[in-house]
């Protein structure tokens, strides 16, 4: 007999922004052969936007919103990073409809009434992107099951660029998260003294644009607003990711950084966080613990075009064969479905 797909009700909706909502439409085009999918967004008015319904078509996904289902389900209840899926109760809807619920925070912290509902009984299963995470978040989880997926980029949506940029160019993206750039942000970047340089940066906005408002950013910054390029085009654009953190937050995986690797954008990263797992120091990206090594590795790939070139081809090979497997992906998401 046939093995039947698992019926998925996915609670939450696919987006480019975030690194919850891309690892969602990432996470679609994995699983949509191997599932009964519907996307269930939190609001109606997602329903009516072309670019993502579009999207789901393509892949003959359905969506709804869960009013509209009927009143008894069979199968599994899945959430990334939703701050509503609680609050709202819709984990709670989801659990009496007959569903499976299994929830995935993403962060490195606890979301509102979420421990909550887990000491009712409402959540079957956790999941957790990386090791590192499931250290800080597992002990208030108790014996409930849990099983770490990582996170799935399709290599194919972030081509390699080999670069040969006018001028030298190091930036960043991720979410405008005020807490994710150390307080000294754009002296950082300045003081790694490198000769002519471009600055660029990828989702900013007026919170960023209010913490920094002691430091006068003259003409060598570019500073974008969230989606002012594609993620791809705006990666293409950097030589290195350059990524230092706030002091007080701790990256749960790193998706930005792998994209970035993926189109040959080199990685520089603080230590203690996840990245010893995604890249290898000194030949997929550089750990660095202080910020004479980011000036230290900054200037050396800066002056040594053949090192940079050869690292930038590493980043890619090592992301796409190491981190990206889809086979090896698929693999673990169907085991969460059992």
């Amino acid at each position: 007999m046939e093995h039947l797909k698992p019926r998925l009700y996915i609670f939450g909706w696919p987006g480019f922004l975030g690194g919850a909502d891309t690892k969602l439409a990432h996470l679609l085009l994995l699983l949509h052969e191997h599932a009964d999918i519907t996307v269930i967004p939190n609001e109606n008015r997602h329903l009516h936007g072309k670019v993502w319904t579009r999207y789901l078509d393509g892949l003959k996904i359905k969506y709804s919103m869960l009013d509209k289902l009927p009143g008894k389900l069979d199968g599994f209840g899945l959430s990334l990073c939703n701050d509503c899926f609680f609050t709202h109760r819709i984990a709670h809807r989801a659990k009496d409809r007959g569903l499976k619920v299994i929830w995935s925070g993403e962060m490195m912290w606890h979301f509102k009434g979420e421990l909550e509902a887990i000491k009712a009984g409402v959540v079957d299963k956790v999941l957790y992107a990386s090791e590192f995470q499931k250290s800080v978040l597992a002990p208030a989880y108790g014996q409930l099951p849990g099983i770490v997926t990582g996170n799935y980029i399709d290599s194919s949506l972030f081509p390699f660029k080999e670069r040969r940029n006018p001028t030298f160019t190091i930036g960043r993206l991720s979410r405008a998260a005020p807490e994710k750039y150390p307080e000294d942000f754009p002296v950082f970047y300045e003081c790694l003294d490198l000769p002519e340089v471009r600055f660029r940066v990828m989702a900013w906005d007026d919170t960023l644009r209010r913490k920094y408002r002691w430091h006068t950013f003259d003409s060598r910054w570019d500073l974008l607003k969230a989606e002012s390029e594609s993620q791809v085009q705006f990666l293409h654009s950097l030589d290195l990711f350059v990524y230092p953190l706030g002091h007080h937050f701790f990256e749960s995986w790193g998706r930005s950084t792998v994209e970035a690797m993926l189109t040959g954008a080199i990685p520089l990263v603080p230590a203690g966080h996840q990245f010893d797992k995604l890249m290898i120091h000194g030949e997929s990206g550089f750990i660095c613990s202080d910020f004479l090594e980011y000036k230290q590795h900054a200037q050396e790939l800066y002056f040594n075009y053949p090192l940079r070139r050869r690292l930038a081809a590493n980043c890619h090979k090592h992301a796409a064969e190491r981190l990206c497997d889809p086979a090896e992906h698929l693999k673990i998401w169907l085991e969460v479905f059992r």
